[in-house]
């Protein structure tokens, strides 16, 4: 009897460790429980929550990509950012009130690029842009595309040095790393990823 219970413990043991080898934890949350939401709704409610070091996970710069001082850049929102942004600029909102919007309803996954790489760059749609989980190419559910311009001081101009695109991804099809490939129509090229395992 004494011999049988350390080694039932060492096998539980044994049992939650490989749960935790096999499962890593906070990784990327869709569907969305209402656990998960109540998380988010706390994490962009809380001060200093979305602060800048959070949010640097989920985004990139392009340094292969640049015109002048502007850089290029990647910016993903997952769902459970989605919910955090939210919670964080609603008015008199509460965790209830996050789970009866978010719980259970239609999602995307948003991804936002600012390519520049030349100065009276052509019109939107001459960046050529692929995304990939593996060796899978994901097709957009939706796709907006507008000329970008540096930022600039309020008041000043510069010409069109680039493409602003937002692609919108249906969050089910997505569960491991993207790699984002750009094509510019000069000949540039440029690959980035995110590990959607070590983000929410």
């Amino acid at each position: 009897m004494s011999r049988v219970i350390p080694e039932m413990l060492s096998k539980a043991f044994a049992f939650l460790i490989a749960l935790n080898i096999a499962a890593p934890a906070r990784a990327y949350d869709f569907p969305l429980s209402s656990h998960v939401i109540r998380e988010a709704y706390f994490l962009g409610t809380r001060q200093g929550g979305l602060g800048p070091d959070f949010l640097a996970r989920y985004a990139r710069t392009i340094p292969e990509l640049k015109q002048g001082t502007c850089m290029s850049e990647a910016r993903i929102e997952t769902p459970f950012l989605q919910v955090a942004f939210y919670a964080s600029k609603a008015a008199n909102y509460s965790a209830q009130d996050a789970v009866r919007d978010f719980y259970d309803k239609p999602a995307v996954f948003r991804m936002y690029l600012n390519i520049c790489y030349m100065v009276k760059a052509p019109p939107p749609n001459a960046v050529t842009i692929r995304v990939l989980q593996g060796k899978k190419v994901l097709i957009p559910v939706s796709e907006e595309r507008t000329p970008y311009a540096e930022p600039t001081a309020e008041g000043s101009y510069f010409p069109s040095n680039g493409e602003k695109i937002q692609l919108e991804f249906d969050p089910n099809k997505l569960n491991s790393t993207l790699t984002i490939q750009i094509d510019t129509p000069d000949g540039q090229h440029a690959e980035i990823s995110f590990d959607l395992g070590a983000l929410r």
